[in-house]
């Protein structure tokens, strides 16, 4: 008898102190074992070594798969951060093109400076602005829109937009 309690305490009692630790499916697992070979101890602990070993390399995929979904996030994270940056620099342009826009009103364009046509004219920024002023230079007032049109820069339709702020 006191063999019978001893076999017991040794099989079961480790069981039931792993079983309280591990998941439930593991217990459910470990209890399937338990019940499939009860006369049978030998392959009962068989049973319970494959399914923890199991456990064990689930554990270990687990383990993978998280480090592996860790680098995914931050390697999202960074890309949110990137595209976050992009955002932030269209949205300065935007800015920027719309406080351009709230400034445009009729300039002479033989007696402006650069900065007040880049001011003025839509579709004028720096550089055209100072093109005007280099092609003015050179060759004298403009008389009318179609002269802006032979500014390196300028055709049809960037000064069929501007020309109701255009004075000669």
């Amino acid at each position: 008898m006191k063999q019978l309690f001893l076999i017991f305490a040794l099989a079961v009692l480790p069981l039931s102190v792993y079983a309280a630790t591990a998941d439930k499916e593991l217990k459910a697992q470990i209890g399937k074992c338990e019940s499939k070979y009860k006369s049978d101890k030998t392959k009962k602990t068989d049973c319970i070594k494959k399914v923890k070993k199991a456990a064990k390399n689930t554990d270990k995929a687990s383990a993978n798969k998280a480090n592996i979904d860790k680098k995914a996030e931050s390697a999202k994270s960074d890309l949110s951060k990137a595209d976050k940056s992009k955002s932030d620099k269209v949205k300065a342009a935007t800015a920027s093109s719309v406080t351009t826009k709230k400034a445009l009103k009729a300039v002479n364009v033989n007696s402006a400076s650069a900065k007040q046509l880049a001011e003025s004219l839509p579709g004028v920024g720096d550089k055209k602005a100072q093109a005007i002023i280099d092609y003015r230079k050179k060759n004298g007032k403009f008389k009318s829109a179609a002269d802006l049109e032979k500014v390196p820069g300028l055709g049809q339709k960037s000064v069929a937009g501007m020309k109701k702020y255009l004075k000669f």
